[in-house]
């Protein structure tokens, strides 16, 4: 009999689903397991649905001050106290229970710490007899990932540095693979040709390309004053903006490049392609999400970062700037005197790219299902 592995997230931000969907994917295709995703929010009652709502205009109006402060009042054990009971609260009813009991997995893989959470209490509750891998999706803790720590099985983590900071809160080390977070290599490794995509999306090999992603699957429309003053600049450069699902956000920028009779401008909707346009790609301007700066990372494609959401995004932009792989701004003036200062400084972009190609090829979709694989005694 085929053993279970059940791979949950929840849509706080698009990094989530994004690092659940390539473990999936992996499993699917290197793994006789039977193997089931699952969205827990799907589930959730009016106040966890509220929530993301909230989480998702946050995102789109980017009130990060509002997050920075509610993230690090949270991070501390006194705030978590209740965190099984909030998570209870939130997501615990009668058809999630179904959903998952019915299914029986052996092991719960969870890109959200809810999704691990509410394994651990069905497990207390004799509902469940699963493992439980935590995948922490930033290039940071907190509280909340491992509050519960003693009742799981595996944390996967983006770093050394993140391990250490779990070790000094008392997880145990023999618990915690610092594995990267995970990566669609296969995306990667069948993109297309550099001609090809220059082609699809009528670029100027002769220029350099800026790929500015306009805030995760949302999108922000914070990000308008940001895509604005670029344009204005008129650099010499291509520049493809990625407007994520946000229509009004994606409207607003093509009306500019109408009205501005721009030809190296082009903007996006939501892509599925986003290996092909990193290919392509001599910088990427974005928000410091946990997946597309492993995306970034592992494609050698340095970064200059704009104000996120807050949280867990602004220890991320720590981690790039650290290790210089990029440049951290704040205003919409400081973001277009770096990319003045990369035209005018093309060594800074190698010197950014030497960087990132010192680190190894992210394997943690494969670490991850060989971990599976010695939990549950394959």
């Amino acid at each position: 009999m085929k053993k279970k592995v059940l791979i949950t997230y929840a849509p706080y931000g698009s990094g989530h689903k994004s690092m659940a969907q390539n473990i999936y994917n992996y499993f699917v295709e290197n793994s006789d397991y039977e193997i089931k995703i699952l969205d827990i929010a799907k589930y959730s009652n009016f106040l966890g649905k509220f929530t993301i709502k909230a989480f998702d205009l946050i995102i789109k109006k980017r009130f990060h001050k509002t997050f920075n402060f509610i993230y690090d009042i949270a991070n501390n054990k006194v705030a978590c106290l209740n965190q099984m009971k909030n998570m209870k609260r939130l997501f615990d009813n009668d058809k999630l229970r179904t959903e998952i009991v019915e299914f029986n997995p052996d092991i719960v893989i969870s890109t959200h710490f809810a999704g691990s959470n509410i394994t651990s209490y069905y497990n207390k509750l004799g509902l469940t007899q699963a493992k439980i891998v935590t995948v922490v999706t930033d290039f940071v803790t907190h509280n909340y990932w491992y509050k519960d720590h003693q009742n799981q099985d595996a944390f996967i983590v983006a770093n050394d540095i993140v391990k250490n900071v779990m070790i000094k809160k008392g997880v145990d080390t023999a618990k915690i693979y610092a594995f990267g977070l995970p990566f669609d290599r296969k995306k990667m490794d069948n993109v297309a040709p550099k001609e090809e995509i220059y082609l699809k999306y009528n670029v100027d090999s002769t220029k350099k390309t800026y790929l500015f992603f306009g805030g995760g699957s949302a999108g922000s429309i914070a990000n308008y004053d940001y895509f604005k003053a670029l344009i204005k600049k008129n650099y010499p450069i291509n520049l493809l903006f990625v407007s994520g699902k946000n229509k009004e956000l994606e409207e607003k920028c093509r009306r500019l490049v109408v009205q501005e009779h721009l030809s190296n401008v082009t903007v996006l909707g939501f892509v599925n392609d986003v290996y092909s346009l990193l290919n392509i790609s001599d910088i990427v301007i974005t928000k410091p999400g946990g997946a597309t700066l492993t995306e970034c990372i592992d494609m050698r494609v340095p970064m200059i970062l704009i104000p996120g959401n807050g949280g867990p995004e602004k220890y991320n932009a720590k981690y790039i700037v650290n290790k210089k792989y990029g440049a951290k701004v704040i205003t919409a003036w400081g973001m277009c005197r770096i990319v003045k200062k990369t035209l005018n400084n093309p060594s800074l972009i190698s010197k950014w790219q030497n960087n990132l190609a010192k680190n190894t090829k992210n394997e943690s979709t494969r670490k991850i299902l060989e971990l599976t694989n010695k939990l549950l005694d394959k």
